[in-house]
């Protein structure tokens, strides 16, 4: 098992490798994909695309103005304020869902999770949440190419090393409805050793040039896990603008 012990240490695994690896805390990990002949041209033969996730520490600390008065408060904690001779209880706290909202695309997310966002290579943004258990999704954003060769691609790296360890493969693929009513088809790959089950589903929606492809992980298949109760959020949720 992987383990975070220091909060803001960083370790890198090769993508492949990590998910050969039982659930754990993950702090950055890289995938290499190597591109047919067609990308080898145009874009230097090698997609490297950097898989960053942080752990944020807990925000603990927040402070409340109140005109001239000030207080360093908690979430989820009660204070009493006296503002002008007046007792004040003041009470901090989150929804329980939080919004991503960028100019290609939306969803809600569950709270106690934190987003990761960054760019990863020319043209390529990518948005990423994983739970404690090693699930989550992972959302890229392409301005410079059309990401639906990639499905078949991706897939098959992230479960190579699994199938080469003795898990049995079954692809599952279905087509989804995200909103405001687009079909997409999803490949998902459900992979099976023992007791231990790994999922990951695949979906892109692009153009000429550009569009957005979407990763979910699942390290177990508990319905009721954070890291599938984020993934069903997602897609619950999902616009493309």
């Amino acid at each position: 098992m992987v383990r975070q012990d220091k909060q803001h240490s960083t370790l890198i695994f090769n993508f492949r490798k990590i998910f050969s690896v039982n659930s754990g805390c993950w702090t950055e990990f890289q995938f290499h994909v190597c591109a047919n002949k067609t990308y080898q041209m145009k874009y230097r033969g090698l997609f490297i695309l950097f898989f960053a996730f942080s752990y944020a520490t807990a925000q603990e600390d927040y402070t409340l103005r109140i005109n001239d008065t000030s207080l360093r408060i908690s979430l989820d904690k009660k204070y009493e304020l006296n503002v002008n001779g007046k007792k004040l209880v003041v009470l901090l706290s989150s929804n329980d869902t939080l919004a991503y909202d960028d100019n290609i695309l939306s969803f809600r997310y569950p709270k106690g999770f934190n987003v990761s966002k960054s760019k990863i290579d020319e043209g390529i943004e990518q948005i990423m949440i994983i739970s404690a258990e090693g699930s989550g999704i992972l959302l890229q954003k392409y301005s410079t190419l059309n990401p639906s060769m990639l499905n078949e691609m991706m897939l098959s790296e992230v479960t190579k090393e699994s199938i080469n360890y003795g898990y049995v493969l079954k692809r599952e693929d279905y087509q989804k409805t995200i909103k405001p009513g687009q079909k997409i088809n999803v490949d998902k790959a459900v992979l099976k050793y023992k007791d231990e089950v790994k999922i990951y589903e695949i979906a892109t929606i692009g153009k000429k040039d550009e569009g957005v492809l979407i990763m979910t992980m699942r390290m177990d298949d508990d319905k009721n896990s954070p890291g599938q109760k984020l993934i069903d959020l997602m897609w619950a949720t999902l616009v493309l603008k």
